[in-house]
Parts: C-alpha cells; structure tokens; sequence
C-alpha cells in the first residue's frame, strides 16, 4: 500500500493509492464473520446502514469487524463495492469438507439460488477465486438443490 499525503487547507490528509483489498475470515466467534478491511469512510457507513447493531460488532484492538453469517450475501456486494479485491479462508478450511453446504443447510429453498449467486461472483476464478473454492460450491449447491 502505498500513501500519498496531500494538503487541503490546513488539514493534512493522505489519499490512498493503489488496489483496496478486504478479506472474510473465519471468527472464532460460532456463527460469525471476521471481515478485515483498510479504512474507508463510504465501506462504514454503508456496513452500519445494512447490518444493524445486534448483528455487527467492531473490534477496536485488532480493528476488524464480526458480521453475523446471515449477512453474508450482503457483505459479499458491501465488499466488492468499496474494495477492488475480496477474499476469504471460509473455503479453505481444514475442520470443514464443504463449508458452502453448511451454508446451505441454515437458508430456505427460496433463497438458495439468490445465495448461490452472491457466492458464485465472490469465489469465481475469473474475478479472485479458486477453481477448488467454485468447486465446493457448485457441489454443495447440487447436493441441496
């Protein structure tokens, strides 16, 4: 990352330059997502607006955010509207052979396709994903549908 200050007035400033990238990762919290991100006001602020405050906690220490996993699909376009690259270890886990059919299990039938589509543009090998990461979906979404 590199920053380039600038001056406006009296205020000093710096202004980003370079690719923005924003990371989902597992939380050691059940049922919740750590979403690591470099500051940008418009990614708050539209995080606040979406995923209200039961269901989003900020971690002022290690600075990241906990989402609660059914927001996932929302934090999924949240993410790729602010940031030029998103990615995840949800799909890379150890304890878990699929975590897109547990996934899955916890949505109803008429969502399962809206749900699909959100996780098919975020894990696409085409825009940052691992084809290993497309096939675990693409099975899970065989095995429920």
């Amino acid at each position: 990352m590199v920053y380039k200050p600038y001056h406006r007035g009296r205020k000093k400033s710096a202004e980003f330059i370079g690719p923005s990238k924003a990371a989902i990762l597992k939380s050691p919290k059940e049922g919740w997502l750590k979403v690591v991100t470099p500051y940008n006001e418009n990614f708050v602020d539209e995080l606040k607006s979406t995923v209200q405050p039961p269901h989003r906690q900020w971690n002022p220490e290690e600075k990241y955010w906990l989402v609660n996993e059914l927001y996932l699909e929302d934090l999924i376009i949240i993410l790729k509207r602010h940031y030029d690259e998103v990615s995840t270890d949800l799909l890379e886990s150890e304890e878990v052979n699929n975590p897109f059919g547990i996934v899955f299990d916890l949505i109803s039938p008429q969502d399962l396709d809206k749900i699909y589509k959100a996780l098919a543009f975020a894990v696409h090998p085409d825009r940052g994903g691992s084809e290993k990461s497309m096939k675990l979906l693409n099975e899970a979404y065989q095995r429920k549908k």
